[in-house]
């Protein structure tokens, strides 16, 4: 992970968990990451010497109920993942001093957020790819009945320690991470029976920037469709270096997500490509039924906007459809037969067609005879002689 603003030395000792062994099997290194509610460290596995992320709970909220069933569900929603773009939990277990502390794999890298704020915004076919993997990952929470309900620019890592298996050529890997505010929908594993979110009904909880008019303004169960809207943002983000929906308070965040008029990209980056301002409408269309109703569809149709694959679909204008056609290849014209054979052809093709022959030489022998018979008359009629006007030669009137 990026090198945090505070140091480990900067903690008071009982925050400050450097040196430490903990589950009796990880000793604790230097400080990796710092949020709101925990501390990220870098830890060592004692026995097999493997390098892992351990985090930990802030002591003053470690007597809190809500803290503490969150960071449980970041480990059970992160471990029931199985996607190499979601962060990968191996642990889960409490010190001896009562703090919760989850066991992690190590990433080196940037965030999303951090990557747009250090290079601006992102070539189309770079942003399709990252929007393309975190959607992978997305895509094994929503079918293990898990929504994120957080996804935001921070929360999408690009990993540079992780090798890549697939065909994106990018010199990282992008992982979803921070499952805290996760929603675990109705389900019931051994041990998670209830574990289906840190707040009760009608409250909202996320990065208002990024979340849906639903969870805004109604504040129920959110689902796979909230994730959509979040995805979209963060596309906007990817390609704008901005935050689609902002303002200085919350009341000027929901105004501008639930009632103004969507931003378009292409207004910020020129160079956005056609077609991507009606592909964000659609991502995030205030009526969850209009937006795309899964995260790869969502992905796909961003990538043939961006021209990835054999076919760029212009969405801005829904009929217009672009083939991107591969030149023929002249060998294979060489291997063609000199004569190609004749199809077959039934008896009742074969009886239409000798009809439209018959009508056809019919048809021909009819116009022949009329025209012999002009013929005879035109030999039948007297010749008129020429008469020289001016140089010109005109026929003289009969």
């Amino acid at each position: 992970m990026s090198q945090p603003e505070t140091a480990a030395a900067d903690f008071p000792p009982e925050e400050s968990f450097e040196g430490q062994i903990v589950g009796g099997k990880y000793k604790v290194g230097r400080l990796v990451g710092s949020g709101g509610m925990g501390t990220v460290w870098l830890g060592q596995h004692m026995h097999l010497g493997t390098r892992v992320a351990i985090k930990f709970i802030r002591p003053q909220f470690a007597e809190r109920a809500d803290a503490r069933r969150r960071f449980e569900i970041e480990a059970r929603a992160a471990a029931s993942v199985d996607s190499k773009h979601a962060v990968k939990v191996y642990d889960y277990g409490v010190t001896d001093a009562g703090l919760p502390f989850i066991v992690m794999e190590y990433l080196e890298g940037e965030s999303l957020s951090e990557a747009l704020i250090r290079r601006g915004p992102f070539p189309a076919d770079e942003a399709a790819k990252v929007i393309r993997q975190a959607s992978r990952a997305l895509s094994k929470a929503h079918a293990a009945s898990i929504v994120h309900r957080d996804l935001k620019p921070d929360n999408i890592f690009l990993a540079t320690n992780v090798d890549a298996d697939d065909n994106d050529a990018l010199p990282y890997v992008v992982k979803v991470v921070d499952f805290g505010i996760a929603k675990m929908l109705d389900v019931e594993r051994e041990g998670a029976k209830g574990l289906k979110g840190p707040t009760q009904e009608g409250s909202v909880i996320g990065t208002p920037n990024f979340m849906s008019p639903e969870q805004l303004t109604v504040g129920g169960t959110p689902g796979p469709l909230t994730d959509v809207w979040s995805l979209g943002a963060c596309t906007f983000a990817a390609f704008t270096a901005r935050i689609p929906f902002e303002g200085e308070v919350l009341g000027d965040i929901v105004l501008k997500v639930c009632v103004e008029p969507l931003p378009q990209p292409s207004k910020l980056n020129p160079d956005a490509p056609e077609g991507l301002d009606a592909w964000f409408f659609r991502a995030c269309h205030r009526d969850p039924t209009k937006r795309f109703q899964t995260v790869e569809e969502m992905s796909d149709s961003l990538a043939k906007v961006c021209g990835l694959g054999a076919v760029k679909v212009a969405t801005k204008e829904e009929d217009r459809v672009q083939y991107a056609l591969k030149p023929v290849d002249a060998s294979l014209v060489d291997e063609l037969p000199d004569e190609l054979p004749s199809p077959g052809m039934n008896a009742k093709t074969a009886l239409l067609a000798g009809i439209i022959v018959g009508v056809t030489l019919m048809v021909g022998l009819v116009g022949f005879l009329a025209w012999r018979e002009k013929q005879a008359a035109d030999e039948a009629a007297p010749e008129t002689p020429a008469i020289v006007d001016g140089g010109h030669a005109t026929s003289a009137p009969r």
